[in-house]
């Protein structure tokens, strides 16, 4: 049994491994994942405390009324307690590829020639800054309940209007990709946790933290192994460094399955790699 949802505001937080600095000559166009598809992730928010799944018509409308034109802001521009910070306002950069695909929504953004936008770049390049995330409103969702004691409802999300997306450090929870507590919950966690956690919960909310251990897998639908292919930073390496596209590729190769980019009919990428990729 599942129920309709109504339309609500929405900012999501995504912890990557393989955001990288495509190799084009200017050093300054970011490759990353601001979504990923099919995988639930665990949501504390106004919808209550559930698993959240986007399905793959989630971007679908929203591309296609904007296309590429979505600004790009640090931290949705603004501070890490939530409240607007005019200083952030400033775009860092310039959407030139907006894909999804099998994994979730691809991106790829020129980072801009200015203060803000430099030193968000040093923070990638440093991988100080690891994450992505978009805000805007869900359209479309789907609440499921389920009949097991104790088990936690899924919510789908169908459809989303993304206002804009952009890095930020905040990193995502240990066990959940997705960045959902409203700060009422957060609170609320925070005074019933004992000394250990509640240090840990701050540092997360900060991001200051490094997270110990990675998360077993952040995407899905990604091969094993194609993260360890995509996530080395591309300007600690004089080689030419491997796109994110790339590496999926290659680890989809070396389970016996083919690239992408083979089949159009399959739903991969009907155009061959460019050179610059």
């Amino acid at each position: 049994m599942s129920e309709n949802l109504p339309r609500r505001p929405v900012a999501r937080a995504l912890l990557l491994e393989d955001m990288t600095i495509r190799s084009d000559g200017s050093g300054r166009v970011v490759e990353s994942y601001f979504a990923i598809f099919d995988k639930p992730a665990e949501v504390r928010d106004q919808d209550g405390h559930y698993y959240e799944v986007n399905a793959r018509s989630l971007f679908t409308k929203t591309l296609a009324d904007k296309g590429l034109n979505f600004p790009v802001f640090y931290n949705h521009a603004r501070t890490l307690d939530g409240t607007p910070a005019g200083e952030l306002s400033l775009p860092v950069g310039v959407p030139v590829e907006i894909t999804p695909d099998d994994k979730g929504v691809f991106n790829a953004v020129r980072y801009l020639d200015n203060p803000l936008a430099d030193s968000v770049l040093g923070g990638i390049r440093s991988r100080a800054i690891r994450g992505m995330s978009y805000s805007g409103h869900y359209l479309k969702s789907t609440k499921s309940r389920t009949y097991k004691r104790g088990a936690l409802p899924i919510i789908t999300r169908h459809e989303v209007a993304m206002r804009e997306f952009g890095p930020t450090p905040i990193p995502a929870h240990v066990d959940a990709e997705i960045i959902g507590f409203r700060a009422q919950q957060f609170l609320a966690d925070l005074l019933a946790a004992d000394t250990d956690e509640r240090l840990r919960l701050l540092q997360q909310y900060e991001g200051l933290s490094t997270l110990l251990t990675e998360p077993a897998s952040y995407s899905a639908g990604t091969p094993a192994g194609a993260a360890t292919l995509a996530d080395e930073p591309g300007v600690t390496h004089s080689a030419r460094p491997m796109s994110l596209r790339m590496g999926v590729d290659a680890a989809r190769i070396a389970r016996g399955m083919e690239p992408r980019n083979a089949d159009p009919s399959r739903g991969g990428d009907p155009h061959p790699a460019r050179p610059d990729r």
